[in-house]
């Protein structure tokens, strides 16, 4: 009797078959790939945020992502102004943004956040060259905020995570 319910046991757990967050398709173009980075994005962030927060403070305010757009691929025209370069570049631009809630006491400010993510290729996979990000200014008839580097902060942190990840299944 017991045997017989290992083997259903065994037999319904091996059907379903799990997926890793991040697909692995080592041969992906940047397109696909920036797809699945874009859908994690919010998960792997919100889980940087939560990991970051200082829950001793008497003031608590935090952030939690909801959502990124689609990835913009048209590379800005930035390349070679100023030099010749010695190598070639292969650095890789995505344009996207962010939705976010950030919560203070009973308040909640919704904004969003624009990101201009540069990766490049390496022998083990995407790496992070850079990212930018800028606030978007809460009058629209004001432009948004001057690019600050965030390559340290949350979204830089989520997207390294989310590329370890990836690249970990190549």
């Amino acid at each position: 009797m017991k045997r017989c319910f290992f083997a259903i046991l065994l037999a319904t757990f091996s059907l379903g078959q799990t997926q890793a967050i991040a697909l692995p398709a080592c041969d992906a173009e940047l397109p696909e790939i920036t797809a699945q980075l874009l859908e994690d994005l919010p998960s792997y962030g919100n889980r940087v945020i939560q990991r970051a927060r200082n829950l001793n403070r008497s003031e608590d305010s935090w952030s939690y992502i909801i959502t990124a757009s689609m990835g913009d691929l048209r590379p800005l025209p930035l390349r070679n102004r100023q030099f010749t370069a010695a190598t070639t570049d292969t650095t890789e631009q995505i344009f996207f943004t962010t939705l976010e809630n950030q919560y203070a006491r009973t308040r909640r400010i919704s904004f969003e956040n624009y990101y201009w993510l540069f990766l490049t290729p390496t022998k083990n996979g995407w790496a992070i060259a850079q990212v930018l990000s800028s606030l978007a200014n809460t009058d629209p008839n004001e432009p948004a905020n001057p690019p600050r580097d965030a390559s340290q902060g949350s979204i830089g942190q989520a997207v390294r995570l989310w590329l370890r990840d990836f690249n970990a299944q190549c």
